[in-house]
């Protein structure tokens, strides 16, 4: 499916808030991470890997730290200024990499972002024979009623398909799936700040920002009030695609 040039647009505008994401947005845990390592006889140290869509490396942070040889690649500039990879400018579609590089390619909050044609041809390109995809997708846990109201309020556009799966052929083939439940604490002013690197708040207006975040503080202080923090509830959607 191509993805209208609006949509695209939207999906690059993320390093606008790029302190704010590494505040409140949560990273992956291990159990979903490890699932690119799932029969596989190498380890993290040494493999080279292409974190796609890094932005401001909230996946790439973890991957170094397990030794991973990375290439972080976003077309969005602000973002990866505050990346600790290796950087390059790119898109999913036309990374800039070279044929057969990389051992696994991971794309962590971003698949929906791409046109998932040309960039499944593009990662089947730049992986070896026998490389992997690892698509990584946090969710808000929609299936806890006060957890679905508030993506509600924030119009954070999480909804739960437990029959999903990625599909994108250009010869990746799913091999495996994983749910992870985690959770993340954050006080209302956290959570505000959330709503605040969603695509919805950054094509809106003022008026419509302001709304948004009245109708949050309300939501906690008198539907479901809290005080102090609040432990977010999330799952990691993990899939994971090999190349013939």
């Amino acid at each position: 499916m191509v993805r209208p040039r609006a949509q695209a647009a939207h999906g690059r505008s993320f390093g606008t808030q790029a302190g704010v994401y590494d505040e409140v947005r949560p990273g992956y845990p291990d159990s979903a991470l490890d699932l690119a390592l799932t029969g596989w006889e190498p380890q993290w140290s040494g493999l080279r890997v292409c974190d796609l869509g890094a932005g401001t490396g909230i996946l790439s942070r973890r991957l170094l730290a397990h030794g991973a040889d990375l290439i972080a690649v976003d077309p969005d500039t602000a973002a990866l200024e505050r990346n600790p990879a290796p950087t390059k400018i790119g898109t999913a579609e036309d990374t800039g990499l070279k044929a057969e590089s990389l051992d696994l390619v991971t794309v962590a909050q971003a698949w929906h972002w791409f046109d998932e044609a040309q960039a499944a041809a593009e990662v089947a390109r730049i992986l070896r024979p026998g490389g992997r995809l690892l698509i990584l997708i946090n969710q808000l846990d929609v299936r806890v009623d006060w957890v679905l109201r508030l993506s509600r309020i924030m119009h954070a556009g999480d909804v739960y398909r437990p029959q999903y799966r990625p599909q994108p052929g250009n010869g990746l083939a799913l091999t495996d799936h994983r749910l992870v439940e985690f959770t993340t604490e954050l006080a209302v002013d956290g959570i505000v700040d959330l709503a605040r690197t969603r695509s919805y708040w950054l094509r809106s207006n003022e008026r419509t920002r302001a709304r948004v975040e009245a109708n949050l503080r309300e939501y906690f202080s008198v539907e479901h009030p809290v005080s102090g923090t609040v432990d977010l509830p999330y799952m990691c959607l993990a899939y994971l695609l090999e190349r013939a």
